[in-house]
């Protein structure tokens, strides 16, 4: 896909290396409170090479763009900054200026995120220089909760962290996440072209982590280096299992997924795709279609190896018949009886 037209949003003035060691990825809207403790902690990076920052602000309705703007006229041989004059949308703000990345090594983060330790990129460059079998590596990081939950900070990789992460880890489950998205530092040879079906896909995390995978072992980095910010306006909380739209494009991400390692993780993936199937029963466009809940129902054990009738009863009694449902059920029955001892009696 290419996304050149965007090329002209560029701001003026960048003199960034040309043949840069790292790529910074950096992508921002509304983060007028958070861009500048993440560039800032960017630039504080002790490294021994050279590096780039591109940057993709979206547009946003707040004083971001002149937060970018001012570090992108004070450090030009490091930033190269796109203004967007038009909200282009997340997905693609992010592939624009992943594509844009000339380094050997790409990492991407999020404006409302930032690094705690000034050694973070000459640690995962040393990583993946002296282990060139390596697709990419991660390290820890921890997550502070700025959604009202009250939560107190937690790290996101346990102590029993796998040092090596390969691509059925990705797939033991529905919405695995265990990789927060500024602790990835990847090769950019193996993602210089990207397959049709990832463009189309909602998430971008899951299927270009197994990507990488494909291509070799993801390393773990037992350092925090690191903060996510879980807050109300972050990406994560776009989506929603109520959507029947994203639901559908879960599906055919793990579809395309099974297809793209070539059926060798098949049963993980079809469980995953069951589980979604199951969730789609319960979407606000499948709510009070009767129908449409038996289609999805059926649908989803056409992804179990092993039928089993007992299972299947739980189920359809968990799923298809819900509080709301049986009674509409109950009702329809009284109506019927009522109408038939009415009529004969």
């Amino acid at each position: 896909m290419n996304f050149s037209y965007l090329n002209n949003q560029v701001y003026p003035g960048h003199k960034v290396p040309l043949q840069p060691k790292v790529s910074i990825c950096l992508i921002t809207y509304a983060h007028e409170n958070y861009v500048e403790t993440c560039l800032q902690n960017i630039l504080n990076q002790e490294v021994d090479f050279t590096y780039e920052i591109i940057i993709g602000e979206d547009c946003s309705p707040d004083k971001t763009a002149e937060i970018v703007k001012k570090y992108a006229e004070q450090f030009p041989e490091k930033i190269k900054a796109f203004i967007r004059p038009k909200n282009v949308g997340a997905k693609i703000n992010f592939l624009h200026c992943f594509f844009e990345c000339k380094g050997e090594y790409i990492v991407h983060i999020e404006g409302d995120d930032y690094w705690t330790d000034p050694k973070k990129l000459q640690t995962q460059v040393d990583f993946l220089d002296a282990n060139p079998n390596a697709s990419a590596c991660f390290h820890n990081a921890e997550i502070v909760f700025e959604d009202g939950s009250g939560f107190a900070p937690q790290l996101i990789n346990k102590p029993d962290q796998k040092k090596w992460v390969h691509s059925a880890d990705f797939l033991g489950e529905k919405e695995t996440w265990f990789m927060a998205t500024a602790s990835v530092m990847m090769r950019a040879q193996f993602v210089q072209t990207l397959p049709e079906w990832f463009f189309e896909s909602k998430s971008g995390d899951i299927p270009l982590y197994v990507i990488l995978a494909e291509q070799g072992p993801i390393g773990y980095i037992d350092k925090i280096m690191s903060v996510y910010r879980k807050n109300e306006g972050g990406m994560s909380y776009t989506d929603s299992v109520q959507s029947e739209v994203f639901l559908n494009n879960r599906i055919f991400m793990y579809s395309k997924i099974n297809e793209h390692t070539r059926q060798k993780y098949e049963s993980l993936v079809h469980h995953i795709i069951y589980e979604y199937l199951l969730l789609k029963i319960h979407s606000r466009k499948n709510q009070g279609n009767f129908v449409r809940k038996i289609i999805a129902f059926a649908k989803a054990f056409t992804y179990k190896k092993v039928f089993n009738w007992t299972r299947f009863k739980s189920m359809a009694k968990e799923h298809l018949l819900s509080h709301q449902t049986l009674l509409r059920y109950l009702n329809f029955r009284k109506k019927i009886n009522d109408f038939l001892r009415f009529t004969f009696k």
